[in-house]
């Protein structure tokens, strides 16, 4: 017998600890983990493995960045300014852009696909081997080229085979969709399409396909082993795919610098994608900018010509006049008038070039719901502070609406609520225009009157000077107003050609990371898993067993002191004592005998119950194997079989079970006819004898009180097999003839609740005399996990007839059992849960 054994049965075990039927012990459950090592190791290696497959076999995915600077607009540059200042103006915008807008601009829909338009995504190429699949975009080792006239499948793979360097199987999977390029036409496909051999250098052409092959890298035509598709992508698919699939931040809250990212599976195609995207945001700001610059020089053109006509036919008019006459210049006061006169005729003119602008913006916001061409004031030197402002607001205004309709449906609040404030806006700007012409019909009026003056002095000269002043008046007005409207053109020239990009690429599309699988995270997650989750199946486990399974955990419950621990036996007998001498059991029950000594001390001849709370606990054996050693060590002893509902002693000792206890009971036999020998020295047996309906009132009866009293007179220790406490009142009634109680406890088979009416008698000091005994107790294995497959319990059959006269017909098995199974060898889980 192991050491372990050896110093636990030496003496006995008080156990002083309160009870406590909950709660885990750390030593337990370190026992436990350690037992379980091998599963701990053999689900690691799973989990790993598991990584390993995840990081070798998934398609990786990849985040793209790029960056991109949201320029302030007015900024100075260089010896442009008084071009971009005009621009400016002409823009309606202010010095500072609105940032969120310009991220939902990127993010639009409208983005996405004048990206798609500049980009050849249109086709498709793939590789793929055993198990993972690659876009090929940028690096397709081949060409195809479509014939836009024929109907072409597509939203599903064509599989190109390279048979040779001159053949090739072209396959389709599910030949759904079919559409003609030209027309964009899409219907349905008419059926299955089969395997089919075509030429590499010719056409190949069948009713859902026309294409021309081209081989870039002449190494697939001896590549085997891997398979290549293409696949025709409708535009509005595309857009679908990429709309709303990346995303746009800045890097701070204080920074212009946009981030433009996305998460994908083909890093070179999303890049492309985002490299795209940054241009044609640039792009659409340039464009913005020049269609201002050459609305503004449309308008000034058409005044420009209808001065022009003008200009002609006045100075023709006037050198003819001037000939005729014969008059070269002007007199002095006819210079003076002229010249005033000019001086308030150009205030006119320019008065009337600002009303024509206002009938213009009247006339713009009333018939037109954009405000993309909308000529500024001051590109026309007009400089009206309430009109600009007003104007301005009415720009933002219609820039947040646009804004909302790339993310929003019309009948969206917020986007309800913006054309409403844009349309009250509106309203106000006319009536502000109303304003503005009536105040220039004040002025006009104050012009005309000056000049009327000046023309009542015209009139005091002769006639020919008069009409020379006239003609002169309005060649000169003319001439200013044409010279006034090709400065304007000239300064909106010069804006156009010093166009900046509002917007700028910081950093180009790069891949800054791999974002699936992440090897080293993955690693360490299924690390984690592969010790987690056997953890966490052996504390639940832990914590639904309520079995008992060392030392510790008695001492935790139960305060009766543990006077033998009896090893787990191997042997195919239950007399282990008398067949296995040597064997570390009977050791155990060596100590045992020693620790009786223990309790009742002060009692030579005592009188031994030996019983537990369930059957399978093992007492029968208990009492066998002690009553065996007792005998064996020189004490003449006597087993009674006190089981009356279920006798089980008869059997290893190999006795005749047909007469016994029950039969001196009911007065059939006396004491000496009971009694059988066995073949251990000093070992007599009385077995429990027939089965009877009322074995507790027999066991009350003053027949058996008497039978033990006479029994102590001539053997040393009586031996008392008893039926289980917890499932018969039998029990405790044999306790007030018992001199000591020996309490069995199996080893993850008794459970902790078991213990609490043995405990409350020991506790309640109705009888001190109680030891108990700890069962089954594998050693070997850390803090107890090993289990018999050795056991003892009670199931219940009927066996009629002990003898005749005693006024009982027999029968009544049902009501006097109690169930008993033997305690089969368990699975490593059911040995866990102590089941």
């Amino acid at each position: 017998m192991n050491d372990n054994s050896t110093n636990n049965n030496n003496q006995v075990s008080h156990n002083s600890s309160p009870v406590n039927e909950s709660g885990f012990d750390l030593k337990v459950i370190i026992g436990k983990f350690l037992a379980f090592l091998p599963y701990f190791i053999i689900s690691l290696i799973i989990s790993l493995l598991i990584a390993f497959l995840v990081n070798r076999y998934s398609t990786p995915k990849f985040m793209i960045r790029a960056s991109l600077l949201i320029k302030e607009k007015g900024a100075s540059k260089g010896g442009l300014d008084g071009a971009e200042n005009f621009l400016q103006g002409m823009q309606l915008l202010s010095t500072s852009r609105n940032i969120e807008n310009e991220q939902g601009i990127i993010k639009s829909r409208f983005m996405v696909e004048e990206t798609l338009k500049q980009r050849n995504f249109g086709i498709s190429y793939f590789s793929k081997g055993s198990i993972k699949k690659n876009d090929l975009y940028g690096s397709q080792p081949f060409f195809i080229e479509i014939d836009s006239n024929h109907l072409q499948v597509c939203k599903t793979e064509v599989v190109l085979d390279f048979l040779s360097d001159k053949e090739v199987e072209v396959s389709i999977e599910d030949p759904g969709y079919c559409f003609v390029p030209k027309t964009g036409e899409l219907t349905n496909s008419t059926g299955l399409f089969k395997k089919k051999k075509y030429p590499i250098n010719q056409n190949i052409t069948s009713e859902l396909f026309s294409f021309k092959l081209q081989v870039l890298d002449p190494r697939i035509l001896h590549n085997t082993g891997v398979n290549y598709s293409v696949k025709l992508n409708l535009f509005g698919d595309l857009v679908k795919e990429y709309n709303g699939r990346y995303n746009v931040k800045t890097i701070n809250k204080l920074s212009s610098i946009l981030e433009i990212s996305k998460e994908g599976e083909w890093p070179e195609k999303d890049k492309a994608f985002i490299d795209q995207l940054c241009m044609s945001y640039i792009q659409l700001g340039l464009d913005d900018k020049n269609k201002v610059t050459q609305n503004t020089i449309r308008f000034i053109d058409i005044q420009l010509a209808n001065v022009s006509d003008s200009l002609g036919a006045v100075e023709s008019q006037l050198q003819d006049f001037k000939s005729y006459n014969k008059i070269v210049d002007l007199g002095a006061t006819g210079v003076t008038i002229i010249e005033n006169i000019g001086n308030l005729e150009k205030l006119k003119a320019e008065e009337e070039l600002r009303n024509k602008y206002y009938n213009y913006l009247d006339t713009y916001l009333r018939q037109s719901n954009v405000l993309d061409d909308l000529i500024a004031p001051s590109s026309m030197g007009i400089n009206e502070p309430l009109l600009n402002s007003v104007l301005q607001k009415l720009v933002e205004l219609y820039t947040k609406k646009k804004t909302l309709e790339l993310s929003f449906r019309a009948e969206n609040p917020l986007l309800i609520e913006t054309n409403q404030n844009l349309n009250n806006l509106k309203l106000t700007l006319l009536e502000n225009i109303n304003s503005i012409k009536t105040a220039s019909k004040i002025v006009m009026q104050d012009l005309n009157q000056r000049i009327g003056k000046f023309e009542t002095e015209i009139s005091g000269l002769p006639r020919n000077e008069q009409k020379l002043i006239n003609m002169t008046r309005k060649y000169q007005l003319s001439d200013k107003l044409y010279t006034y409207l090709l400065e304007k053109r000239a300064e909106a020239g010069i804006a156009g050609a010093g166009i900046n990009p509002d917007s700028k690429v910081i950093d180009k599309a790069v891949i800054t990371e791999k974002t699936y699988p992440k090897n080293s995270n993955n690693y360490l997650i299924a690390g984690t898993i592969g010790i987690i989750l056997p953890l966490l199946i052996i504390l639940t486990l832990e914590f639904f067993n309520n079995s008992i399974h060392n030392h510790s955990q008695l001492q935790q419950i139960t305060k009766i002191p543990l006077i033998g621990n009896i090893v787990h036996s191997t042997k195919d007998t239950a007399l282990v004592i008398a067949n296995h001498p040597k064997s570390q059991v009977s050791e155990a029950f060596r100590n045992l005998r020693s620790n009786l000594n223990y309790l009742a001390s002060d009692s030579k001849k005592k009188v031994i119950m030996v019983t537990s709370t369930v059957s399978g606990e093992g007492k029968t054996f208990i009492g066998m194997n002690l009553s065996s050693v007792l005998a064996i060590g020189g004490y003449k002893t006597l087993l009674i079989g006190v089981d009356l509902r279920k006798p089980k002693i008869f059997q290893d000792f190999k006795l005749d079970n047909s007469f016994g206890l029950t039969n001196y009971l009911i007065g059939k036999l006396d004491r000496s006819q009971i009694i059988q020998k066995t073949e251990v020295p000093n070992l007599d047996v009385i077995t429990a004898g027939p089965t009877p309906p009322n074995p507790s009132e027999l066991i009350m009866s003053a027949a058996f009180k008497q039978l033990i009293e006479d029994y102590k007179k001539e053997y040393d220790y009586i031996i008392l097999d008893t039926p289980p406490i917890g499932l018969v009142a039998d029990g405790l009634d044999i306790m007030k003839f018992s001199d000591i109680i020996l309490y069995v406890a199996r080893q993850n088979v008794s459970k902790r609740n078991y213990l609490n009416l043995i405990n409350e008698l020991y506790v309640n000091e109705k009888n001190k005399n109680i030891g108990l005994i700890f069962n089954d107790v594998n050693f070997a294995a850390v803090y107890g996990y090993g289990y018999g497959a050795y056991g003892y319990g009670y199931g219940y059959g009927y066996k009629s007839g002990y003898g005749s006269g005693y006024g009982y017909g027999y029968g009544y098995g049902s009501g006097y059992g109690y169930g008993d199974t033997e305690i089969e060898t368990k699975s490593w889980w059911q040995r866990f849960m102590g089941r």
